[in-house]
């Protein structure tokens, strides 16, 4: 009886490690949806445990317009998206990844508003926020659940080390720049920012493999 349990789990195991196993030239596409928006993905097995992928990512577009409770005025425009280059690596050759390469960004905020300056005026700022790295090392870890005849639900987390992002905030009126470089709180706005170094990459999708 335990020989035949033992059995029965190996076999067990083995099929669903093999229900994601792919073979060397096996091409997959993909749509799903991620941190940065819509993604469409194309993947190809260079070998049974390596495979190459891009995924084009980007639709996240959101607009604000706040007042705060002292009445100052903040509005803009926040848009996410890049291309990603990826290596996927399979240890058992079955449903688990672990993935590395290489990101590039297109993400950027900008915004208008009214800052409060220690000197006790009030001056309207424009702001730009972007990846310190155009191209930023990112990392996964990926679990693909096969169904049907070549479909499966995959599903991603990992990081973008963007290295920080950089906020600038420029004054409306060039004479206040100055004092916008030197105020107390937009320094440690722009200090907080940089320390950012990376942005939580989760995804969720479908593909099929040809």
């Amino acid at each position: 009886m335990k020989i035949f349990f033992a059995a029965l789990v190996a076999t067990a195991i083995g099929a669903g490690a093999g229900a994601a196993a792919q073979d060397s030239g096996d091409l997959s596409v993909g749509l799903g949806v991620s941190t940065f928006g819509a993604n469409l993905e194309a993947a190809y097995h260079i070998a049974p445990q390596y495979r190459v992928r891009g995924a084009l990512m980007g639709g996240i577009a959101l607009d604000f317009d706040e007042t705060d409770d002292d009445g100052l005025t903040a509005s803009g425009d926040l848009d996410l998206g890049g291309l990603a280059l990826l290596v996927d690596y399979y240890p058992t050759q079955g449903a688990w990844r672990l993935s590395g390469g290489l990101f590039f960004s297109n993400s950027e905020l900008t915004a208008s508003g009214e800052v409060d300056l220690e000197s006790g005026s009030t001056e309207s700022v424009t702001l730009d926020a972007e990846f310190s790295n155009e191209v930023s090392p990112m990392i996964t870890a990926g679990y693909e659940y096969g169904f049907g005849n070549g479909w499966s639900f995959n599903s991603e987390i990992g990081l973008v080390f963007t290295g920080g992002i950089d906020l600038k905030i420029t004054a409306t009126d060039p004479t206040a720049q100055d004092e916008i470089n030197n105020d107390p709180d937009v320094q440690s706005a722009i200090s907080d920012a940089s320390d950012i170094f990376a942005y939580p990459y989760l995804s969720l999708g479908v593909s099929y493999r040809f």
